[in-house]
């Protein structure tokens, strides 16, 4: 039973990314996968999406938990980093702590989207002659996407479109991200109604 209710929370999730996504990569091609995690950032449960992508999601979750020993509700990451368990470049990751009691996370919600261009030095990000991680785009290491609820659109942009290679079509890629913090949004609420329903200590 629990098992399927996880299921139905990550593939809610996906629903949810699907609508509100901009770029024809995640709306269309469904190049995108979400799940769930536990406090350590263990995978729990994931829809049928990318598995490639929830290979590694995994170690993206856990980067973010080690590099943040102190999160706030409401609080979001992101992260493409291939060094700390992202795949290539324009796979964005976007994380959320999930608090239902105490201080400390007590799960975490995460989407992966293959964004349409995350930089480099050909449209797309996937330059096959490039000699440097540089050159396929902007890396994005544990950043702080939404703090207190709040959108942190100039920080992005600023991470964006910095470097030699910057992003383009930056319009769509905060609205990607965006639907990314909508997708956890609601795994967050309905993990939320799971532990309303049947206590946090069952769940």
């Amino acid at each position: 039973i629990f098992n399927n209710l996880f299921m139905s929370v990550a593939m809610q999730m996906g629903e949810t990314l699907e609508r509100v996504s901009h770029s024809a990569n995640i709306k269309e091609r469904l190049d995108f996968s979400c799940a769930l995690f536990d406090g350590n950032g263990d995978l729990i449960a994931n829809a049928p999406h990318i598995p490639v992508h929830l290979g590694a999601m995994s170690e993206s979750v856990r980067a973010i938990i080690d590099g943040r020993p102190v999160m706030a509700r409401g609080d979001v990451y992101v992260t493409n980093d291939p060094y700390h368990g992202g795949s290539h470049l324009p796979d964005v990751t976007v994380v959320s702590p999930v608090f239902v009691k105490g201080e400390a996370p007590s799960f975490y919600v995460a989407s992966r989207g293959h964004h349409a261009d995350i930089g480099g030095i050909t449209p797309g990000s996937m330059p096959p002659f490039s000699t440097s991680i540089d050159e396929e785009g902007i890396v994005i290491h544990n950043h702080l996407l939404v703090s207190e609820e709040r959108f942190l659109e100039a920080e992005i942009v600023d991470l964006l479109t910095g470097g030699e290679y910057p992003a383009r079509n930056i319009p769509e890629r905060l609205s990607d991200l965006r639907a990314q913090v909508a997708a956890n949004r609601a795994g967050e609420k309905l993990l939320g109604e799971l532990c309303d329903r049947y206590s946090t200590g069952a769940v």
